[in-house]
């Protein structure tokens, strides 16, 4: 006699095997981004300070990926406007967490490319890289780039920070200005 469970057994594991691949191909390449890509992610709020005797004023900003990943390099693009050329100039950027206040205050050139640690109380988590302005720049659009890393360790909850970054030109005067508020969450999956 024929055993009439083995083939429907058979067939079972067959459509079920074919069935989950799709699903297992998927939990692969979860796998291969680490930690099964759950990452923590930022929030942020930004802000243009500017005022009337500003010559440059941001009028957007994205980033890539969206949201920003700890752990991941961030491409942070600002877009503009410039009312004036510039040959020259300085940018600040400050940094301050609650309790512990400032933690970076760094100022270079605002023409070309410079770079930052990012340190709490003298831990390093994280670095942001500026590219600044190929100088001269003309009058019309603006376009700042930074990449930011930080660390994946950070605590989501209470990982929270303020920026403030400001740039004169080359006569000392206001050429950007916009604070920002960042917030570290608990993220979803990334692919």
């Amino acid at each position: 006699t024929m055993d009439t469970h083995l083939p429907v057994a058979i067939l079972a594991q067959v459509l079920l095997s074919s069935f989950l691949a799709p699903f297992q191909a998927v939990m692969r390449v979860l796998s291969a981004c680490g930690v099964v890509c759950l990452g923590k992610t930022i929030s942020f709020t930004w802000k243009d300070c500017g005022d009337s005797s500003t010559h440059g004023h941001v009028t957007g900003v994205t980033t890539k990926p969206d949201p920003p990943v700890l752990g991941t390099t961030t491409a942070i693009t600002g877009t503009g406007t410039l009312d004036e050329g510039v040959s020259s100039g300085t940018y600040n950027v400050d940094v301050s967490v609650p309790v512990i206040g400032k933690v970076v205050s760094h100022s270079d050139s605002i023409c070309g490319d410079s770079s930052f640690d990012i340190k709490v109380l003298g831990v390093n988590v994280g670095k942001v890289s500026i590219h600044g302005l190929s100088c001269p720049a003309a009058a019309g659009t603006l376009n700042l780039e930074i990449d930011a890393l930080l660390n994946d360790k950070l605590p989501a909850g209470i990982g929270q920070a303020t920026i403030a970054m400001t740039a004169t030109d080359q006569s000392n005067g206001k050429l950007v200005c916009m604070n920002v508020e960042a917030k570290i969450e608990n993220g979803d999956i990334v692919v």
